[in-house]
């Protein structure tokens, strides 16, 4: 199911997809609030994760999950933040942010808008992270 208002369903994909599991897509924007930060995007076009059905959302999960997991085990966060926001772009979508102490944001919140040209090693780096991940 798509929406033809949405900007990623018109486009078949999201722009700057790295990556595609059964249930995500996985996007590795040019601009970064954070260094290993990521965004997952639903296959299928919905706003929340219950509107998926049941074993779209467990891919969906699943997908989040394993980048997750790949992402902590190259980068050794201190922690992962998840944001699923969906005001700008209605299409079901998280934000997967690493954490360390002492980076751009400690002691507030994250802020997207405020973004960062993202490295070259930040991109190998990630892209090899995710690289054994498969459907």
């Amino acid at each position: 199911m798509s929406s033809p208002e949405c900007p990623i369903c018109a486009a078949g994909r999201p722009r700057d997809a790295i990556a595609e599991l059964e249930g995500a897509w996985v996007t590795l924007p040019p601009l970064t609030p954070l260094p290993g930060y990521v965004c997952l995007v639903a296959k299928r076009h919905v706003r929340e994760p219950f509107e998926l059905p049941d074993a779209e959302r467990r891919a969906f999960w699943d997908a989040v999950d394993r980048v997750a997991s790949a992402l902590n085990a190259s980068l050794r966060p201190e922690k992962l933040n998840y944001e699923i926001h969906g005001n700008t772009i209605p299409h079901l979508h998280l934000h997967l942010f690493p954490r360390w102490s002492g980076d751009r944001f400690t002691g507030r919140p994250i802020d997207g808008r405020d973004a960062i040209q993202r490295t070259d090693d930040d991109r190998c780096t990630i892209i090899e992270a995710l690289g054994h991940l498969a459907p």
